[in-house]
């Protein structure tokens, strides 16, 4: 079947050839079609002959028309002619075309009288079906659907096309509104989508026999109900330096992965994408390993998963403690001689020591190990007291071996299971009012003198600078220069205090200094925290970018149709004129006319575009170097 065609025949080997170009114009409601020929004469030889009467014959009407005369090569119009053409009762037809050109030209010595061509063609069937309508609705829920009989006497059977899915909906009803629920998975046809063109073909009966189908869509859209899911988020501990024995998070020491379980589509659509976040911590794979943990207490960490088709599952969640971890630290320490009884005297030959000290406890896994020094200040090798301190209780040592004339250097250290701190205090010689440097040329007030050419005064002995004590105007120095607050960054791991007196903490550890900014709010309060040392870009802050088409495609937006807009009964035909007759009214025919719209329909891309992209985590570390900073805290 078809709505146009062509055919032709030739004389002379093809040098002059016969060509009709047809085509259907169909009129439904009359069962009815309007065939036109257009006749053209196709010649690459000379030729010169006046006009001619010429023949058509389209079924079983012949049809007569002058053609203009020839003198050139080419394609020359020869004529138009229509006719209109009753169908069968169910819409089809076939006809034969037959057309006679009088050429009557003698041609290479011999005489032709004309050109004939002739075909038998079927047309399109003409639809003699009732019409059909539907709602749109949600998947699961009912939609009417309406028949517009074309006759009170037909039957109508109603199917559904959706995708590759298809089904029966009612069989030969007499029933012009029927009730229809699409099941629920026909959300697998659109495993991409949230909404589909589902086709509806209304069969037309006369008795047993199918006069033709009639079809209209509908949208199905899937419900907001319909969504992934996910079984579970679990956090698996990476210890790092941490004993696996403790069996515990500490903060700045370990790390968590997270590990998306389970994640599912539903009714056909598949995982496209993750999201995890927690913790200052953010991913876009079904597993996350954070950085070093910052914070320490609760964390929680929330995912979700986005499937093909643009929807978001609830939220799994998991939390994990933390315990809090600092780098130990001392408090206060002081050192003085004193008798083998722990009584403090000036020429006491042992030490009292007292160190008050702090440190993280981690669910009381932390243990730490407390050791003591001691050396003559001017030595360089260390003597291990033997003695293990507890934070604020004194302890005796040195064995009565702490010479009187000498000053001693006195270390105290703590090492837990991550760091060793020291810190260290100086013990002076045996208390004298003044002494003169045996053999030699040092002077010392409150102490023994120790050193030649140096004015020396014992750390007991207080000294007025501008009518402070000596050790509180260093101290004032001291607290204005690194006061309450203060950060102090060195490439040793020493206390600070040891220089500057006060107490200090470990600080920072693992991050990067920022200047306080109100007007950011990332950085717009003293000590906050942020930031990762890893990242994994969400969809949202990726730069704009395209893809390669893929292996998208257009599914079909359904059958549809156009009619003329303006109909009439009667047709006729004035063969001696060439026009038009309408309801015995002649007019001259028009050609190109719009006709009216079938309405909206639309189109459901399959398929997915060319992948990009690994989703991998990328380092968001800047270039920086490692240094011990401490803050000041009293």
């Amino acid at each position: 079947m078809a709505s146009s065609g062509s055919f032709s025949n030739s004389i002379v080997s093809g040098h002059y050839k016969l060509k009709v170009d047809w085509s259907q114009a169909q009129n439904v409601s009359a069962n009815t079609s309007t065939i036109t020929c257009k006749l053209y004469l196709i010649n690459d030889w000379s030729l010169g002959i006046g006009s001619r009467t010429n023949t058509c014959t389209i079924g079983d009407t012949a049809k007569s028309f002058t053609s203009s005369a020839i003198s050139s090569t080419g394609t020359h119009t020869l004529g138009t002619v229509s006719q209109s053409v009753s169908h069968n009762s169910d819409g089809t037809k076939s006809i034969t075309i037959s057309a006679v050109f009088k050429i009557q030209a003698t041609i290479s010595g011999t005489y032709y009288e004309q050109i004939a061509a002739n075909a038998t063609v079927t047309l399109n069937t003409i639809p003699r079906a009732s019409s059909v309508s539907a709602k749109s609705v949600n998947l699961g829920t009912a939609s009417t659907i309406t028949v517009t009989r074309a006759s009170s006497s037909f039957t109508h059977t109603l199917s559904y096309t959706f995708g590759s899915a298809k089904g029966t909906i009612a069989t030969k009803t007499t029933s012009t509104s029927v009730s229809w629920t699409p099941p629920l998975t026909l959300a697998n046809q659109i495993p991409k989508s949230t909404t589909g063109t589902c086709t509806i073909t209304c069969t037309t009966y006369n008795g047993s026999t199918s006069i033709g189908s009639k079809t209209c869509t509908m949208t199905l859209t899937v419900p907001a109900s319909v969504k992934p899911t996910i079984g579970s988020l679990t956090a698996e501990r990476i210890d790092g330096t941490v004993p696996s024995s403790w069996e515990i998070y500490v903060q700045s020491k370990s790390k968590a992965k997270l590990t998306v379980n389970g994640a599912a589509g539903s009714y056909g659509s598949t995982i496209a994408s993750y999201s995890i976040s927690g913790g200052g911590f953010a991913g876009a794979s079904a597993s996350l390993t954070t950085g070093f943990l910052n914070s320490y207490g609760d964390i929680t960490f929330t995912a979700t998963v986005t499937d093909s088709r643009g929807r978001v599952s609830a939220a799994a969640k998991v939390t994990i403690t933390v315990e809090r971890y600092f780098v130990p630290y001392f408090e206060t320490y002081t050192s003085q001689r004193c008798d083998s009884s722990g009584n403090s005297q000036d020429d006491g030959t042992y030490i009292l020591g007292n160190a008050l000290y702090n440190r993280a406890p981690c669910g009381n896994n932390n243990r730490v190990t407390r050791t003591i020094y001691y050396k003559r200040s001017a030595d360089s090798q260390w003597t291990n007291a033997g003695v293990i301190f507890s934070s604020g209780d004194p302890i005796v040592f040195g064995g009565g071996q702490i010479s009187t004339e000498y000053s001693y250097d006195i270390r105290y250290t703590i090492t837990d299971q991550f760091n060793t701190v020291s810190v260290q205090d100086i013990v002076s010689t045996a208390a004298v009012v003044m002494d003169f440097k045996c053999g030699g040329k040092g002077l010392a007030v409150g102490k023994v003198s120790e050193t030649d050419n140096c004015f020396e005064v014992s750390e007991d002995w207080d000294v007025k600078v501008y009518g402070k004590l000596l050790k509180d105007y260093i101290s004032s120095i001291a607290g204005s220069v690194y006061p309450v607050g203060s950060i102090y960054m060195s490439v040793t791991n020493t206390n600070p205090s040891a220089y500057f007196g006060g107490t200090w903490v470990a600080w920072g550890s693992g991050r990067v200094p920022v200047g306080v900014n109100a007007s950011d709010t990332n950085f717009s309060t003293v000590e906050k925290t942020g930031g990762a040392s890893t990242v994994t870009l969400t969809t949202a802050q990726m730069p704009g970018h395209s893809h390669a088409k893929g292996t998208l495609a257009a599914d079909s937006g359904g059958a549809h149709k156009h009619n003329l807009s303006l109909t009439k009964s009667g047709w006729g035909v004035d063969n001696a004129s060439n026009k038009v007759i309408v309801d015995s009214t002649t007019y001259t025919a028009l050609t190109n006319k719009a006709t009216a719209s079938a309405g909206a329909h639309g189109h459901t891309i399959s398929g997915s575009t060319a992948s990009a992209g690994s989703g991998n985590a990328h380092s968001n570390l800047q270039p920086y170097i490692t240094c011990y900073m401490w803050k000041r805290t009293k």
